[in-house]
């Protein structure tokens, strides 16, 4: 008999598990897209004859839409099914990443990337809804942390292979893989069962409302922005920072804000056992400690070694409190997983589009200690107000 339960556990944790791989390949890409962009931004102003800071109008271009339409693919994903939901935007997504590759102008580029994040929007805030609507309770922070894990490699791994091929061939041939990956991707999605469907009755804005304004909602979701704020702000430049200041060329640079995403990968695969052990607050408060020890290494140590420690700290302290967040929106309302799901993606990475222009903005008139200084102090802030308003569970 116990053979049997054995059994059965081991076939249905690897159902989960495919459902991970199959949804992780989608967001892999998704990030992957968005952020092989950072390290490569003196590339592509180079070869539009243009500023950095300019160039990094792309980054907030892409995050802006990413982040207002997650709710509403949430929202629709809760109303239809959430894999065909999933099928659409990738589809769109491998559309604008078609137009980003042949761009030949920062304009034409801009207008693609914004096309490219309107769609890429819904694919992790739908994924983690699919998630929500499929593990149980008790497994969801472990899977949840697997997901985000392997949707951070992508980031950190296209970072790597981005500053490779910048140098030795040209930026574009890397969103030429992802239209090929995304189409890969919408056929894999035909072997998962299409999902739950919940019968809304409210209107768009007013689920929001009520979501928002829930007891939990009013905390997990503003912190969702200051997250995106300070950590995805902080992660804009870096590659940039390792270019001009350490003199690094692009595939070292590449290489470098690679380890962001193994970083990201290895927290995710203890996130099940740390929430369980110390409790969500208490794991966002370590994911604000590794993001400040990543300012003061920027501000004190000036080589690429303290370089590669403060990426790997910063990608720690990312999938900490973002997985962290994202699994307690699980539990904000009782029958939407999809709605809370976007509105996290919503706050973190409208954040992260307002960071970046921040971080632009501080870059171009005085310097880069100056905005790691400037990091330093909100995130010591933040680490304040968590440890305030956060009840531990």
């Amino acid at each position: 008999m116990k053979h049997l339960i054995c059994k059965n556990e081991e076939q249905v944790s690897l159902k989960y598990d495919i459902l991970i791989v199959i949804l992780g390949i989608g967001g892999f890409i998704s990030a992957a897209d968005n952020w092989f962009v950072s390290p490569i931004l003196p590339a592509i102003a180079s070869e539009f004859n243009t500023s950095i800071p300019r160039t990094g109008i792309i980054l907030t271009l892409y995050m802006i839409p990413y982040g207002i339409m997650q709710p509403v693919y949430g929202y629709f994903s809760d109303c239809y099914s959430k894999v065909r939901i999933l099928k659409l935007i990738i589809c769109g997504f491998a559309l604008g990443t078609c137009g980003c590759a042949f761009a030949r102008s920062l304009f034409v580029l801009s207008v693609w990337r914004t096309v490219t994040g309107f769609f890429a929007a819904g694919i992790i805030a739908v994924s983690l809804a699919l998630i929500g609507d499929t593990v149980p309770v008790s497994k969801r922070s472990k899977y949840v942390g697997k997901f985000m894990g392997i949707v951070f490699l992508g980031q950190g791994f296209s970072a790597g292979l981005g500053g490779t091929l910048a140098r030795y061939v040209s930026w574009r041939v890397l969103f030429i893989f992802f239209v090929a990956a995304a189409i890969c991707t919408v056929f894999l999605l035909f072997t998962i069962p299409k999902g739950n469907i919940v019968h809304v009755n409210k209107k768009f804005f007013t689920e929001v409302k009520c979501v928002t304004l829930t007891p939990s909602g009013k905390i997990i979701f503003p912190m969702a922005f200051i997250a995106g704020f300070l950590f995805l702000g902080l992660y804009s430049y870096l590659g940039a920072y390792f270019h001009y200041a350490l003199k690094l060329n692009y595939m070292e640079c590449g290489i470098i804000v690679m380890f962001y995403g193994f970083a990201c990968l290895g927290a995710g695969s203890i996130m099940g056992k740390l929430n369980v052990k110390i409790g969500y607050k208490n794991v966002i408060i370590l994911g604000e400690i590794f993001a400040l020890m990543t300012t003061l290494f920027l501000i004190n140590f000036h080589c690429w070694e303290m370089g590669l420690v403060a990426t790997i700290s910063l990608g720690i302290g990312y999938i900490f409190v973002q997985s962290t967040l994202a699994t307690m929106a699980f539990d904000v309302a009782s029958d939407s997983k999809g709605l809370p799901s976007g509105l996290i993606g919503f706050g973190l990475f409208c954040g992260g589009g307002l960071g970046s222009v921040f971080s632009g903005f501080v870059i171009a008139k005085i310097s880069y200690q100056l905005l790691w200084i400037i990091f330093f102090i909100f995130i010591s802030i933040f680490i304040f107000v968590t440890y305030k308003q956060i009840n531990n569970e």
